[in-house]
């Protein structure tokens, strides 16, 4: 398939393939599907192989394959073999809104740590590699508790900890400066008169002393728990809608508006912090958007970045103000192009 550089709209019965089609392109950005579980769904029935390729444009242009043959994976980059993930993240961004994410707004701390860290390890290098290691060692912490060690056993991991949690707390601290300020930039044009907040609380434990002292003074609790009970995968995320957090109040329209602004935002975050446009992928973009709203989302993207929308609104046509920069897919079953406008 061939996209246009702006607004891709793709269109057609549930169950068409339009949701493979972002899936796909999303594989080529970080080497899975974006939906939880869906690892083998993308794979054709039957089949012991697949295969993505894509073309992105750029100042350079870049070929990035993805083939799978049974469990055994394979990626390249202009023919150059991928040997870590780590490697593929960044090179080609992209965004997804899915159904899924309503967990961010909706569900708890975790899913809003979990996405923060997501932009973050796209955007950052250092904290990429200083979450995965302080992840690992968590893990590794956690072992030692559920099977009893002592004390002596666990200080090994213990000291590396704290100078980790210093970086990825920094890194979390400049982040929210940036993002929290974008984002309200992209709220005031949507619905100015709601007020908003994303608010960040983390440990304040500035001296890596400290934190080492803190974990060793909590073990026998931790070890009661079988967690570790402190550290940055203990820091909490809240988004106010109005003084109130909104999982707890803002109807299902209110939220589903306020997940796309934090993409729209982020979006922008990632394009100021790497220098490259990230792909927007906007599953299922107008469910529980009234038109006027959608109207106005569609304004907050305007042709700023490459755009894949689907949906299964046949009057979608009416979002539009004009059509010059909207490439309008239309499926049928078997992924089969209908038509394309």
């Amino acid at each position: 398939m061939e996209f246009s550089e702006g607004i891709n709209l793709i269109y057609g019965q549930n169950g068409v393939g339009k949701t493979s089609i972002l899936e796909a392109i999303h594989t080529l950005s970080i080497s899975k599907s974006f939906r939880a579980g869906y690892k083998k769904n993308i794979q054709k029935i039957n089949s012991d192989t697949m295969s993505v390729v894509g073309i992105v444009s750029g100042k350079v242009e870049k070929i990035i394959a993805y083939r799978k043959i049974l469990n055994q994976k394979k990626i390249k980059i202009n023919e150059q073999v991928v040997e870590k993930i780590s490697d593929l993240v960044g090179v080609f961004p992209s965004i997804v809104l899915s159904p899924e994410d309503i967990d961010i707004v909706s569900g708890g701390n975790s899913a809003r740590l979990m996405y923060v860290n997501k932009i973050l390890s796209i955007s950052n290098k250092d904290y990429l590699y200083a979450l995965a290691r302080y992840n690992k060692i968590i893990k590794l912490r956690n072992k030692c508790l559920v099977d009893n060690k002592h004390y002596r056993e666990v200080v090994v991991w213990d000291e590396q900890l704290p100078l980790l949690a210093q970086k990825i707390w920094q890194h979390r601290r400049d982040f929210f400066e940036h993002f929290n300020a974008l984002f309200k930039e992209m709220w005031t044009k949507v619905i100015p008169s709601e007020k908003v907040a994303i608010k960040y609380k983390s440990l304040k434990i500035e001296d890596q002393k400290n934190l080492l002292f803190e974990l060793e003074s909590r073990f026998e609790k931790d070890k009661v728990r079988g967690l570790t009970g402190v550290g940055p995968h203990k820091d909490r995320i809240n988004f106010f809608f109005g003084d109130v957090d909104i999982k707890d109040q803002a109807s299902q329209g209110e939220k589903k508006i306020f997940l796309v602004v934090l993409k729209v935002a982020e979006a922008k975050y990632l394009h100021m912090e790497t220098n490259k446009k990230p792909v927007l992928l906007l599953d299922d973009l107008f469910a529980k958007l009234d038109r006027s709203r959608g109207k106005k989302i569609l304004q907050l993207i305007d042709n700023k970045y490459q755009t894949f929308i689907t949906t299964t609104d046949n009057s979608v046509e009416s979002y539009f103000n004009n059509f010059e920069n909207v490439n309008f897919i239309k499926l049928k079953k078997n992924n089969e192009l209908c038509s394309v406008a």
